[in-house]
């Protein structure tokens, strides 16, 4: 466990946690290990209470793909289409 002091406050890092360092052009590099688990090309960052979150995206071609695959799911479990719910509930 890794323990510093910043800005009086105590933040405590636990094992699961990586420690990045930031290039003279402002470049960090996520590891293989997260890369890996992450299994994305993009990645969305955002500065949260002065921390650096970083979450991640799908890119155009894999949200259509996935939603393709839950389409054909839906369809083969007796799905019905949108006109028929606009028939039955009067939309």
């Amino acid at each position: 466990m890794l323990q510093y002091f910043r800005n009086t406050e105590f933040h405590i890092f636990f094992m699961n946690t990586t420690i990045l360092t930031i290039s003279e052009r402002g470049q960090i590099t996520i590891p293989k290990k997260i890369r890996q688990k992450l299994k994305v090309q993009h990645v969305s960052c955002t500065l949260e209470d002065s921390a650096l979150v970083l979450r991640p995206l799908q890119t155009r071609e894999e949200f259509f793909a996935e939603l393709d695959v839950a389409e054909k799911e839906w369809q083969k479990k007796g799905g019905v289409s949108l006109a028929e719910m606009k028939k039955k509930y009067d939309l």
